[in-house]
């Protein structure tokens, strides 16, 4: 392998490791709007039948 084909490789690594770090991070942060997402629904939902049963 050239040293030319080296550095390509080894940079071609390095956007490997980037892109996976941040697939990482945009996965960290998806889960944690889907779990503020899914505690607001359960709070709309207790309100609703909380209205429903008269309970202020």
């Amino acid at each position: 392998m050239s040293d030319d084909e080296l550095a390509k490789m080894t940079e071609l690594l390095e956007l490997a490791k980037i892109t996976e770090q941040q697939m990482k991070e945009l996965a960290d942060l998806t889960l944690e709007i889907d779990q503020k997402y899914e505690k607001r629904l359960a709070e709309i939902r207790v309100a609703e039948k909380m209205q429903t049963l008269g309970i202020k």
